[in-house]
């Protein structure tokens, strides 16, 4: 079957979508992409939303598969629902090109869950520019399209907490000024997102703020203080993720506990991530037990676990 074939078939609203039809889109050339464009605009929106949908399964189960080209023109796609898609679609993708397109819906999308998925999408492109896997031009349009999300008071407040967060990759006195000032305002939702900035910095300045925030009454706070504890990785954050993987009421933020527990390390993690099941925490096991498994490996990678 010839490609024109191919997306015929894809766009005719009566025939069952395959998986044939769908790995036809893997690895499409620039010719092939073109075209998909062209016709993309006339396939129905929940038959575009299936295939997007259905790729992005297919690809977790074969790394072999490859729609980047798919995604990239989802990105403009009419519907936010399949803009949002695109870039989770995309959530492997390091080229350059990318940047400028996630600025602009970060900054112009008149959907809020697109900007913030351009936010977090982002966050991964700061983290690579802070480790000069890219040049000062674009390591400046990423800095400054998320300083002004997130410095924007008529902006949806979970996608400023998102840009925040996506900021604590990069280091440097105005965005750790930054963290601190939304720290310090009133929403639940920004002050979250400072602490995740905080755990994203891998800075230990933040650790007497995140430890008042592990005894937050809100669980979602307590969630991303355990987390953001685990990210700096220090051996003094271990008395306070013991309590808190023994003692939350919230299991989620349990299993978030143990799980920084295991990214820190060491005799002493260890021997707190015992006294969990210890305590009679059965529920938490196989999480105890991960856990240990990643200490173990890290402690020595050539042993078998």
């Amino acid at each position: 079957m010839t490609f024109e074939s191919h997306l015929e078939s894809l766009a005719d609203p009566d025939k069952r979508l395959t998986s044939a039809q769908l790995m036809a889109l893997s690895n499409l050339d620039k010719p092939e992409a073109l075209e998909l464009r062209e016709v993309w605009p006339e396939i129905h929106p929940e038959r575009r939303a299936r295939i997007v949908a259905q790729m992005i399964d297919l690809a977790q189960d074969n790394v072999d598969l490859n729609y980047d080209a798919v995604y990239r023109i989802a990105l403009d796609d009419e519907e936010g629902v399949l803009r949002v898609a695109a870039i989770q679609g995309l959530h492997e993708y390091e080229g350059r090109d990318l940047i400028r397109p996630l600025t602009v819906l970060l900054e112009e999308d008149p959907e809020v869950d697109v900007r913030g998925e351009a936010a977090v999408a982002l966050g991964r492109y700061a983290l690579a520019a802070e480790l000069g896997q890219y040049g000062e031009s674009d390591t400046q349009t990423i800095r400054e399209a998320l300083l002004r999300s997130a410095e924007d008071t008529d902006e949806d407040e979970v996608v400023r907490a998102k840009s925040i967060e996506a900021l604590g990759a990069m280091s440097d006195e105005e965005i750790e000024n930054l963290i601190e000032s939304i720290y310090e305002e009133d929403s639940l939702h920004l002050k979250i997102g400072a602490v995740d900035a905080m755990g994203r910095s891998c800075n230990e300045i933040w650790l007497p703020t995140i430890y008042k925030e592990i005894e937050h009454r809100a669980p979602l706070m307590r969630h991303a203080a355990a987390f953001a504890l685990g990210q700096i990785g220090e051996e003094s954050s271990i008395p306070y993720l013991q309590r808190a993987a023994i003692m939350d009421p919230d299991r989620e933020v349990r299993l978030a506990a143990v799980a920084a527990l295991g990214e820190i390390g060491g005799k002493k993690a260890s021997v707190a991530l015992k006294s969990v099941l210890f305590e009679g925490h059965d529920d938490l096991r196989e999480a105890v037990e991960e856990a240990m498994q990643e200490i173990a490996f890290n402690d020595d990678p050539l042993r078998p676990i």
